[in-house]
């Protein structure tokens, strides 16, 4: 009768929220009939506890409000007492002695992650430094540049700042005070990808920097030390070796060290041809013709992405039609997008989307401005209601997104009947990859012919227009530095989980360096904190997710052109159409 136990710990659990008086003694219990009718328990429990969650974080993400806001963290909380009641329950099953696969592994996925062996005190801890990182990211708010006399003001400067240059300093009190407004989405994500000023890019790279960094340097230190014990209790050496273990791969270290080797020389190739753009751009006193490339003239406010340089670095006009203009003279609109987006899987034998998302989603801004505008796709658990929000323009990168958040919908649907811990993806790239592969049928200059979209009388099937050509080179300034970021970032979080925090922001620079070729535009010290600047580092995220997915995605690309019997460079594959490969997707 263990099973009700379970049912009424975790009933009063959720009507009081503690879980203070629960305790755990490991049973080594192997018995099937009981692990069945706990993962039944568990698949009906955090199934409406992940509907509930989904509810409050949509609410609060389309009307930031500060009620919204505590009601998502109730919702968020409770959660966590559940995944640790769930975790305590699982771990007293020898899941090595049960012998049905589906069983043990399903076991597995709920006792090797999260931080539940913690116990209630440090877990709740735990969770109270989290918000507090993120409510700092979140909060980060820096002034605007302003010019005087040669490009800087007596307003303050940094003292990081070099070279004997001024630059505003984001903390200065003036007239001005009340406008220190500008956020990391989307107004330094704008600055950062349109400005060809290299006084404001430092600007802007260190003030945000200064912002985000040193004010939670010591409570970084403190997750790490948490983290760090929850690891050993779930039986790993530290959080870095529980981070890899869902990729299921024991020499995943040394897995992504190989495939970052077969691709470093390509990368290699881009980063020369990308200095010799910078340089032409900003001048040898910048750039060295034979060194690094500042992190702030990427087009990036992390260097990951260099796409926004594309018309810096490649001599002359662009050859590629204006796709986004060419879409706004046709009519479409945030609707029209997200239909056709709709039209391309059916046309490869895919579901429609349900009634219920049409309905429920949010697909362009709203009036009031309320809400947050990051594009995501939403599962709310409950096998019906799936949703898209995305802040859509007209243009030729939320046409892709378009379809990139579709895929997710559609991985949600297809797999809703599954149990709960299978409806996600069977490692964290999985689905990002999934996705991706979509986008690089849908975004090619083959699929935007063959829709209407790229009026040019050039015939790209063959793959050797200069339209192609320009299309590579934005793949690859898309996809390479994304790599070599997500390698370098995830490899300093290894380290720092194993070896500790001393020199931390040294080694992010050391890392950056050896696999992106990147240096600061200013001076970095130890009381620096540079990978705070990153969402995913302060917020416990997984980001080598990034790199396997975009491995993956041309895997997956290419069977499913190859199901779609194409013929030539991959590049001029367009899975439209084809039901061959919409059934190796099914």
């Amino acid at each position: 009768m263990e099973h009700v136990w379970f049912c009424c710990t975790l009933l009063v659990v959720l009507v009081n929220g503690q879980i203070s008086d629960l305790r755990y003694t490991e049973t080594s219990n192997d018995n099937l009939s009981e692990a069945i009718q706990f993962l039944r328990e568990y698949d009906r429990e955090a199934a409406e506890m992940c509907n509930r969650v989904a509810n409050a974080e949509w609410r609060f993400s389309t009307n930031a409000t500060e009620y919204n806001k505590r009601r998502m963290r109730e919702q968020q909380n409770l959660a966590s007492k559940l995944e640790c009641i769930s975790w305590r329950r699982a771990v007293s099953f020898d899941s090595s002695r049960i012998i049905d696969t589906s069983i043990r592994r399903q076991l597995g996925r709920i006792v090797q992650q999260g931080r539940c062996g913690l116990g209630d005190t440090k877990y709740a801890e735990l969770q109270h430094v989290l918000m507090l990182l993120k409510d700092n990211y979140n909060g980060a708010k820096v002034c605007p540049f302003r010019r005087g006399g040669s490009e800087a003001t007596d307003l303050g400067t940094f003292s990081s700042a070099g070279g004997g240059v001024g630059y505003p300093s984001s903390n200065y009190v003036s007239a001005y005070t009340g406008y220190c407004d500008l956020k990391i989405n989307s107004d330094l994500t704008r600055i950062m990808e349109t400005s060809r000023s290299e006084p404001e890019l430092r600007y802007y790279w260190v003030a945000w920097r200064e912002k985000t960094g040193p004010p939670v340097r010591n409570t970084f230190m403190r997750y790490l030390n948490l983290a760090n014990q929850a690891a050993e209790q779930h039986g790993f050496h530290d959080a870095g070796e529980q981070m890899r273990s869902v990729y299921e791969d024991g020499d995943f270290f040394f897995t992504v060290n190989d495939l970052w080797g077969q691709l470093q020389p390509l990368y290699k190739q881009l980063f020369t041809f990308v200095r010799k753009g910078l340089i032409r751009q900003y001048g040898e006193h910048v750039i060295r013709r034979d060194g690094p490339l500042p992190a702030h003239l990427l087009g990036n406010m992390w260097g990951q992405n260099w796409r926004h340089i594309m018309e810096i670095i490649k001599p002359g006009p662009p050859e590629t039609p204006d796709v986004s203009g060419e879409m706004v003279r046709q009519g479409y609109t945030p609707m029209k997008i997200f239909q056709t987006a709709e039209e391309f899987f059916t046309s490869i034998g895919l579901s429609p989307m349900a009634p219920e998302f049409w309905r429920n989603s949010v697909l362009q801004k709203p009036n009031d401005g309320t809400g947050q505008c990051s594009a995501s796709a939403w599962d709310f658990c409950n096998k019906v209601d799936f949703r898209i929000k995305q802040c859509t323009q007209v243009s030729l990168d939320d046409f892709i997104g378009a379809h990139h958040e579709m895929t997710h919908i559609q991985y949600y649907m297809q797999y809703a009947g599954q149990p709960y811990l299978y409806r996600e993806g069977p490692n964290p790239a999985f689905h990002e990859a999934l996705a991706n592969a979509i986008t690089l049928s849908v975004g090619g200059p083959a699929h935007l012919q063959k829709i209407g979209l790229l009026n040019s009388p050039v015939t790209v099937a063959n793959g050797n227009s200069m339209v192609n050509i320009e299309y590579l080179l934005n793949l690859a300034l898309d996809k390479l530095p994304f790599m070599a970021f997500s390698l370098a970032l995830e490899k300093w979080r290894w380290y720092v989980f194993e070896k500790g925090p001393v020199g931390m922001n040294a080694r992010w620079w050391e890392l950056r360096l050896r696999y992106q070729g990147v240096i600061p535009p200013t001076g970095r010290g130890f009381e620096h904190f540079d990978a705070g600047a990153k969402y995913h580092v302060i917020s416990d995220q997984d980001y080598i997710k990034y790199f396997v997915a975009t491995v993956l995605q041309f895997q997956i690309y290419s069977e499913l052109c190859q199901a779609a019997q194409h013929f030539g460079p991959l590049h001029t594959c367009d899975i439209y159409r084809s039901r061959e490969a919409g059934r190796i997707l099914r």
